[in-house]
C-alpha cells in the first residue's frame, strides 16, 4: 500500500495539486512517519550495554530495504530545534529491525542524547545503508577481526554473519578495551566463542597491568594469539591510533592489500594557515570571505550561512556540495583537487586557489 502511495506521489496530477510545495511534504506533514523522503523510524527499544553505551533497536518505515554486515547509516534526530546528523554502525538486526550501538563521549551531542535522553516511541530519520567494510565473497581461510572501543559494532556484525553461516575457517577476535566493564556486547562475544571451537576472543586491557594482554596494539599481541597475516583476511575499526598502528604493521609486513579498514574518526593533514587567505565564494548566496586556517564548512558558517552538516569529519557526506571552480585540499589525506567543477565534503576541505561553490 505504502509503495503505491510512494508511486502515486510521484505522479503529474500530484505535482500540479499541491504546487507549489510537493507531495512529499503535504505527506509528511499529514502522516510524519511515512511522509517525506527519508527512512523514518521508530525506537522500539532501548537497551544498556556498558554504562557508556547503548543499543537502540529502531523500526523503520517501509523505505527500509535493509543492509549488508558491517555498513553503517547516518542517523539525524532532531535536539532542541536543531538536526544532528552522525554516522552509526548497524550492529545487528532483531525481527526485521537494525539495531545501532553508540557510545557515549564528552561533547557528542548525539551520543549523550542516545545514552541520557532517548526514550521508547522517539522518532529518528536514518539513510540508507553505505560502506564497504564488509565480509569478501570468497571467503578466506582465516579471519582476524581488531576492533577499539565502539570499533566492536561493525566486527560484530561480521562475526555474528559467519556464524549464521557456519564459517568453518578460524576467526580471532582481538578487542582492546581500557577494562573489562569497558567491552561493548562482552557477554554474546563470550556466547559466541565458547559456541564455536573455531571463534576466538582475545580481550586486551589497555589500563590494567594485571590482564594476560594488555597496552595498546603491538606485533607481540599478534603472536600471543598466533595471528597468521599471510593467510588471513583482516578488518580493524576503532581509535585512530590504533587503525594507524595497525595499518602501519601490515605495510611493514608486506600483507597491506589482506586489511580492510573502517575509520569512526578522519584522520587530519594540517590545515591552511594564513597565507591561505584566498577568497571563497558562495556563488547563489551571494557571499564572498576568506578561510584561512579554515574548512570551508567552517568558512561558510563564519559568514553567516547554516549548510548543512552531519559528522563534520568528512564522513557521512552530508555537507557535500558543488565547486564550482577552484583547488581545494583534503585535510585527511593532503589531497589536492583539479580547478574543475566536482562534489566535495566542505568540512574536511579548505582552499588552495580562490574557490567558488555552489553555496
Amino acid at each position: 500500500m505504502l509503495n503505491l502511495i510512494d508511486t502515486a506521489l510521484k505522479s503529474p496530477l500530484a505535482r500540479i495539486l499541491t504546487w507549489p510545495h510537493s507531495p512529499e511534504s503535504y505527506l509528511e506533514f499529514l502522516a510524519p512517519e511515512v511522509g517525506g523522503k527519508a527512512i523514518k523510524a521508530t525506537v522500539k527499544s532501548v537497551r544498556q550495554e556498558t554504562n557508556r553505551a547503548v543499543s537502540l533497536v529502531l523500526q523503520p518505515n517501509h523505505r527500509w530495504k535493509g543492509h549488508v554486515p558491517g555498513q553503517y547509516v547516518s542517523l539525524t534526530v532532531s535536539l532542541n530545534g536543531r538536526r544532528h546528523t552522525r554516522c552509526f554502525t548497524v550492529s545487528g538486526e532483531e525481527q526485521g529491525c537494525p539495531v545501532v550501538t553508540i557510545q557515549s563521549h564528552d561533547g557528542g551531542v548525539v551520543s549523550n542524547w542516545a545514552n541520557e535522553s532517548v526514550w521508547v516511541g522517539d522518532s529518528v530519520e536514518i539513510s540508507a545503508p553505505a560502506g564497504d567494510f564488509i565480509l569478501p565473497a570468497k571467503r578466506p581461510e582465516r579471519f582476524l577481526l581488531i576492533a577499539g572501543g565502539s570499533g566492536i559494532t561493525p566486527v560484530r556484525a561480521l562475526l555474528d554473519q559467519l556464524v549464521a553461516e557456519d564459517y568453518a575457517g578460524q576467526v580471532d577476535v582481538l578487542y582492546y578495551v581500557p577494562s573489562r566493564k569497558d567491552a561493548i556486547f562482552l557477554a554474546h562475544l563470550t556466547a559466541v566463542t565458547q559456541t564455536n571451537r573455531n571463534m576466538r576472543l582475545h580481550l586486551v586491557e589497555t589500563r590494567n597491568s594485571h590482564a594476560a594482554l594488555r597496552g595498546h596494539f603491538t606485533a607481540g599481541h599478534l603472536e600471543a594469539i598466533g595471528a597468521e597475516l599471510g593467510t588471513s583476511a583482516a578488518y580493524v575499526c576503532g581509535p585512530a591510533a590504533l587503525i594507524e598502528a595497525v595499518e602501519q604493521h601490515w605495510l611493514g609486513a608486506g600483507v597491506a592489500d589482506r586489511l580492510t579498514l573502517e575509520r569512526f574518526q578522519a584522520v587530519k593533514a594540517p590545515v591552511a594557515t594564513s597565507a591561505d587567505a584566498v577568497p571563497v565564494e558562495f556563488r547563489d548566496s551571494g557571499v564572498t570571505t576568506t578561510a584561512p586556517g579554515r574548512t570551508l564548512l567552517d568558512a561558510a558558517e563564519g559568514a553567516g550561512l547554516t549548510p548543512t552538516s552531519g559528522c563534520r569529519q568528512g564522513i557521512c557526506r552530508t555537507c557535500t556540495c558543488r565547486k564550482l571552480a577552484g583547488k581545494v585540499r583534503d585535510i585527511r589525506t593532503g589531497e589536492i583537487s583539479g580547478d574543475g567543477e566536482e562534489d566535495i565534503a566542505i568540512c574536511v576541505t579548505v582552499p588552495v586557489t580562490p574557490v567558488t561553490l555552489d553555496l
